[in-house]
C-alpha cells in the first residue's frame, strides 16, 4: 500500500512539472488545457485518497469487530444461568462498543459516500446494530428467563451482523484492489 501511495505523489509531481514545461514551451495556448488536465488528475487523486482512506478504516475495524463478534457463543440452545451473565455482559459491551466508544468513529462518524456500494452496506449495518441495542434494552440485566425467551432472536440478529460486517469487509478489499490497480495503471503511464 506505501508503494501505491508513493505513486501516487510521483504521479502528481510528474503532472505537476509536465503542466510547468508545457507552458514554458507552448506559451499561452495549451496553458488553458494543460491547467484543464492537472486539475482533473489532481482531483481524481484526492478522490483516490478519501476512498483509500475510507476503505482502509472499514478493513481495519471489521476484523477487530469481527474478532470481538466471535467471542458470542451464538451456538448453544439452551443458555444456563452462567451462560446468560457471560451473554449478557459480552452483548452489551459489544453493542456499545460499536455504537457509542469504540468502534463507533468508523461505523457511526465516517461517510461511506465515495466508497461504491458501501455507504447501503454501512446503513443496513448501523441499522442493525441499533435494533439490537434496543431490543437489549429491553431485557432486564441478568434476567435469565427473559434472555431465554429473546435469544432466538438476538441470536438471529447477531447472525446477521456478522453476514452484514463481512459483506463489508469483502466489499472494502474489493474497493482497495480496485484502487490499487488504477495506481499502479497510472505509474505505467507517468
Amino acid at each position: 500500500m506505501i508503494t501505491e501511495i508513493g505513486a501516487l505523489v510521483g504521479i502528481l509531481k510528474v503532472l505537476l512539472e509536465a503542466a510547468k514545461t508545457g507552458r514554458e514551451l507552448f506559451g499561452g495556448a495549451t496553458k488553458k488545457a494543460t491547467a484543464e488536465a492537472v486539475k482533473k488528475t489532481q482531483e481524481r487523486l484526492a478522490g483516490i485518497a478519501d476512498q483509500l482512506y475510507q476503505s482502509l478504516a472499514l478493513s481495519k475495524m471489521l476484523p477487530i469487530w469481527l474478532n470481538e463478534h466471535a467471542t458470542v457463543n451464538l451456538y448453544t440452545d439452551k443458555l444456563t444461568t452462567v451462560q446468560v451473565k457471560l451473554l449478557d455482559q459480552r452483548l452489551r459491551q459489544l453493542i456499545s462498543d460499536s455504537i457509542h466508544d469504540h468502534f463507533s468513529g468508523v461505523f457511526f462518524g465516517t461517510s461511506f459516500a465515495v466508497l461504491p456500494g458501501v455507504e447501503a452496506g454501512i446503513k443496513d449495518f448501523r441499522d442493525r446494530l441499533k435494533a439490537l441495542e434496543v431490543q437489549l434494552n429491553g431485557i432486564p440485566a441478568g434476567d435469565a428467563v427473559a434472555w431465554r425467551r429473546a435469544w432466538p432472536t438476538v441470536k438471529t440478529r447477531m447472525q446477521d451482523l456478522r453476514r452484514e460486517a463481512e459483506k463489508l469487509d469483502t466489499l472494502s478489499e474489493a474497493v482497495q484492489a480496485s484502487l490499487v490497480h488504477e495506481l499502479r495503471e497510472a505509474a505505467k503511464l507517468a
